[in-house]
């Protein structure tokens, strides 16, 4: 909805939404009269804030709602009846609506009503269930790293279970980064990143160098086994796979085989090293790569048939944030070093 301007609800309720300072203030203006059967709404203009929400009042009302009475849901509270109807009262002012209509001795939803309760009896269940999640997990810590997606993909997932295996009282957990999104530093421990030692922007401490990439072609054993393939020259028979986030790796490494003049005539390429490094397990071509990450795990079925020939690339840092806790960062740095210098 547009700032300013007001919308017409079920039972004549303008909402309006006003955008103030990158803050979205909501303004509900009540001014008709109901038959709540727990009182009478009166006229007046509440602030809806998140941080003003009535939980207590939710709580009761979510209880009342699955529950046969308010009786009933003051057992279940352990409070008295007055209690769970103070509180729904104080939740129908503070909504400006009827939550519940009053038949004979019980009470039933009205719509409004039905849709609440429906919205808070699923978010309560999962407030539960990542409570008990949290309560499960009380004998680990957490350690949030988040890296580049081939990095991740490539080196670092398929080793990290050696390591929890080792560390059996810390939990890594990895979220990747495309190319040229901003390091998320607020939300993790360790920032992995790959061209650039700089100080990233927000609450970060000094980076730790950990390798530089060396480059060189990369295929799958098919294409191995399809055909012989004994000097660099012999590479030129199939296609040569691009990334577009890694421009001029081919030429790079072509010139420093001695192949200063080949010309190249299109080919598969894609956005990202991580997206055609699957045409090269498909056995499309070869691309080249960094051979830190590669051949790898065997399943994957790939192979460095020059591993000697390689041009230097980029280099990669590990960048602390503030919220680290270094007795955890410090264990999966030392493990870190010692799986790139194995």
């Amino acid at each position: 909805m547009p700032p300013g301007v007001a919308a017409d609800v079920p039972g004549g309720r303008p909402f309006t939404c006003e955008n103030r300072s990158n803050k979205i203030d909501k303004h509900v203006s009540i001014s008709r009269k109901s038959d709540s059967p727990f009182g009478r709404h009166r006229h007046t203009e509440v602030m809806v804030k998140e941080r003003e929400l009535p939980l207590s009042a939710l709580r009761a009302f979510a209880v009342a709602a699955r529950s046969d009475s308010l009786s009933a849901a003051a057992e279940e509270l352990g409070v008295t009846h007055g209690a769970v109807s103070k509180q729904v009262r104080l939740l129908e002012d503070w909504l400006g609506q009827q939550v519940f209509t009053r038949e004979g001795r019980s009470v039933a939803l009205t719509p409004y009503g039905s849709v609440l309760a429906e919205q808070l009896s699923q978010s309560f269940r999962n407030i539960e269930a990542a409570c008990q999640y949290v309560r499960r997990r009380r004998s680990k810590a957490v350690l949030a790293v988040e890296a580049p997606s081939t990095f991740a993909m490539y080196f670092l997932m398929p080793r990290l279970k050696r390591f929890e295996k080792a560390n059996p009282d810390l939990a890594v957990w990895i979220s990747t980064r495309m190319t040229g999104q901003t390091p998320d530093v607020s939300s993790h421990d360790l920032l992995i990143t790959r061209g650039s030692s700089e100080k990233i922007g927000g609450p970060s401490k000094a980076s730790t160098p950990l390798f530089e990439e060396h480059l060189t072609p990369v295929c799958s054993l098919d294409l191995v086994q399809e055909r012989t393939i004994e000097k660099p020259e012999d590479l030129l028979a199939f296609p040569l796979i691009t990334s577009a986030t890694r421009p001029g790796h081919w030429e790079a490494w072509l010139q420093k085989a001695g192949m200063r003049d080949h010309l190249f005539e299109g080919g598969h390429r894609f956005d990202h090293m991580f997206v055609a490094m699957h045409a090269v397990r498909e056995g499309f071509g070869s691309i080249v790569a960094p051979k830190e990450f590669f051949p790898g795990k065997p399943e994957w079925r790939l192979a460095c048939p020059f591993p000697d020939v390689v041009v230097k690339g980029e280099k990669y840092f590990a960048q602390p944030t503030s919220r680290a806790d270094p007795r955890y960062l410090g264990r999966f740095l030392d493990w870190l070093k010692d799986e790139i210098r194995t």
